[in-house]
Order: structure tokens, then sequence, then C-alpha cells
């Protein structure tokens, strides 16, 4: 029976205790033997000491952020190793039906005099405002060490314009990029990305 490429977050613990004392680490990479298992993104940082460094955060799991944000839904969520302790969906009318396209896109190529304009604008502001009010009140309630953000740049940089202040600084090193391809946000699709950011490799 072929082996599969990927193991489960909970599969990588239950190796990694097998392999703990005799392992040994490279950059992100766990090798034991002639095997070599790519850590799951949420453990993947630089400068990894030593062995039992990687033991204590297996044993002692930081909470973390996620953040899908694409133009008028987002799906935002806290979570520790493989359990997403809480989530939220956002979802605000800032796309013409016409057009299909978000107001932020649409204002460079027209004014923002028309009604229908006005009311995509402020709900744009008040869809960020909603994504940043949940983040602040998850920043403080669990002490985050990453933020995993799939985010365009233009509605990244609305965000933070839209924001003040944010609840995790545009240069925070906590940020990290989420390096799948993401579908429109929900519940459904906080968990599949939940899952790929849990997930080892073998290599």
């Amino acid at each position: 029976m072929e082996r599969s490429r990927y193991l489960s977050y909970a599969e990588f613990v239950d190796w990694f205790d097998t392999v703990a004392d005799t392992a040994r680490i490279d950059e992100d990479c766990l090798i034991h033997g002639d095997r070599m298992c790519r850590l799951p993104l949420i453990l993947r940082r630089a400068g990894w000491k030593n062995r039992q460094e990687l033991q204590d955060a297996v044993d002692d799991p930081a909470y973390y952020g996620i953040m899908l944000i694409q133009a008028g839904r987002a799906s935002v969520a806290v979570a520790r190793a493989d359990e997403i302790i809480a989530s939220k969906q956002i979802q605000k009318y800032m796309v013409r039906k016409t057009q299909g396209r978000a107001q932020l896109t649409y204002l460079q190529d027209k004014g923002k005099s028309r009604l229908g304009s006005r009311i995509r604008l402020r709900q744009s502001q008040i869809f960020f405002e909603e994504i940043n009010a949940r983040m602040q009140g998850w920043s403080q309630e669990y002490p985050l060490t990453q933020v995993f953000l799939s985010c365009t740049p233009k509605l990244k940089g609305a965000y933070f314009l839209a924001v003040d202040p944010p609840a995790i600084a545009k240069d925070d090193p906590r940020w990290r990029r989420v390096p799948f391809m993401v579908r429109p946000p929900g519940q459904e699709e906080m968990q599949r990305i939940h899952r790929l950011l849990c997930r080892a490799e073998w290599l």
C-alpha cells in the first residue's frame, strides 16, 4: 500500500513522538534516518535551536490567527495546534453585481458620487472594521504568535487604511502568508485551509 505524501497534524505528532530522541532538525525539516519530513506550516520558523525546543512547541502549542479576506467576504479564526478555537464569517455588499468588481477597484475608473457607490464604500469600511474588531478581541484573549493571511495587496492596503489602530500592525513580524489558493471564504473553506496549514509533508 502506497504511503500518503502528507500527514495530518495528529499523525505528525505521533511520528515525532517516536523519533524525538534521535531525529535532527534542518531548517523547516525533521530528519530521521533516511526519512525527511517537512514541518507543518504552523510549526515552521527560522532558528529552531534543538529538538527540545520543537518538542516544547508541540507539547505546549501556541495560538495563531487565520484571516481569509476577499472582496465582501471574510473568514477569520483563532486556532491552536489542529483545533480551531473560534471563527467568524463576515459578509458585506462591496461588489457591483453587473461587473462583479469590488467598489475599491471600481473607484479607479469612476467617481464615488453615486448612491450605490457610497453605500458600497460604507459597507467596505464596516467590513474591515468588523474584521479588525474580531482580531482585536482575540489578540487580547489569546497570545497569538502567528497570523496567517490570504488577501490581495489592494485589499490588504485598504484594510490598514480603514482601521486605526489595526489589531496587528502592518509591519508586525507575526504575519505569515497563506501559500494556498483560497476559494470564497466561509466556514468550510476556513476548515480546509486550516487542515493544509497543519499538515506535514514527506520529502
